[in-house]
């Protein structure tokens, strides 16, 4: 068996694995919120006929009760999972989750873990997040990043795990004006699960292809600097996505005040360190493929943005 024949494999799988548990997480969520729905429509036909009144001890007729029907909270769900589904970047998946989570008057942002603290990414209808939450801080947050699982406070926290290992937490505030149609902590945390399943997912896409990448270029002609010098180029467009990612909010200012290269100098600095010391010297000389990612990702192609301001 060929190397592409174990790595198809390998991939198909995992993402049949992956696709098993999404589908059982699923199925069992709508399971759980269907029989809600026809418990509480049963409750409601019987008190109804209990309170009836008689003639004669003869029952009176009942009205006919309409079949139930899926609720708003359950289309909502629905509609959310499909957006997760349909999210074709790991920030479009956390992008999908927010916005599902921060309605009717709660707001939903998501921290990344980030050595021994939680980093603020992104979040909607908070009023000024904690930029950095320490892991051993008393804060749902921090619970949910320690011990993998849910936890409360004056919000919700839910761990997003990849293979086992939490990377984020989505917290979901209290709403100010609760609302029927708001979504239930167990629908938070099945969203949760499936958009972390869906990073789980799109990573595995990622790597396998980055592999398969390798194969090609190995085999393609000539070869081993080829090979070195595509991935000189994806290690610096790790590198550089990382800060984009991570300091999104300097990359916009940087770029409007031209003074990104002076704003991310020390984060540039440090990632240029890291990829001096791990791709070979004969590369760096042919080709500055980190600078070429600078340009690219973080000044949209200006690499004016980059210079130093007299």
């Amino acid at each position: 068996m060929t190397f592409d024949d174990e790595l198809k494999r390998a991939f198909d799988t995992l993402t049949d694995r992956l696709r098993v548990e999404i589908d059982r997480q699923v199925q069992a969520a709508m399971d759980e919120l269907s029989a809600s729905a026809r418990a509480d429509k049963t409750a409601a036909v019987e008190a109804a006929v209990s309170s009836t009144p008689t003639l004669m001890n003869v029952p009176s007729p009942v009205a006919p009760v309409a079949a139930p029907q899926d609720g708003v909270g359950a289309e909502r769900l629905l509609d959310s999972i499909r957006a997760l589904d349909e999210a074709r970047s790991l920030t479009g998946i956390l992008d999908a989750l927010i916005g599902a989570s921060a309605r009717d008057g709660a707001g939903a942002g998501v921290w990344l873990v980030r050595g021994g603290s939680l980093r603020h990414w992104r979040s909607s209808g908070i009023d000024h997040p904690d930029a950095d939450v320490p892991l051993d801080a008393p804060r749902a947050l921090a619970d949910a990043a320690r011990t993998n699982a849910t936890a409360w406070d004056d919000g919700f926290a839910v761990p997003l795990a990849l293979a086992g290992q939490t990377v984020a937490v989505l917290y979901v505030s209290a709403s100010q004006s609760p609302s029927p149609q708001a979504p239930s902590p167990n629908a938070i945390e099945l969203l949760a699960r499936h958009a972390a399943k869906c990073l789980e997912s799109m990573t595995a896409f990622k790597t396998a292809r980055a592999l398969t990448d390798r194969a090609d270029s190995a085999r393609a002609g000539g070869a081993d600097e080829a090979e070195e010098h595509v991935s000189a180029q994806r290690y610096a467009r790790l590198l550089v996505s990382e800060i984009k990612l991570y300091h999104e909010a300097a990359v916009i200012e940087g770029r409007r005040d031209r003074d990104l290269g002076a704003r991310l100098g020390g984060e540039i600095t440090r990632a240029r360190v890291m990829y001096e010391q791990r791709v070979p010297p004969h590369v760096r000389q042919r080709a500055d493929h980190f600078h070429d990612e600078l340009v690219r990702t973080l000044a949209d192609g200006d690499a004016s943005l980059l210079e130093a301001r007299s």
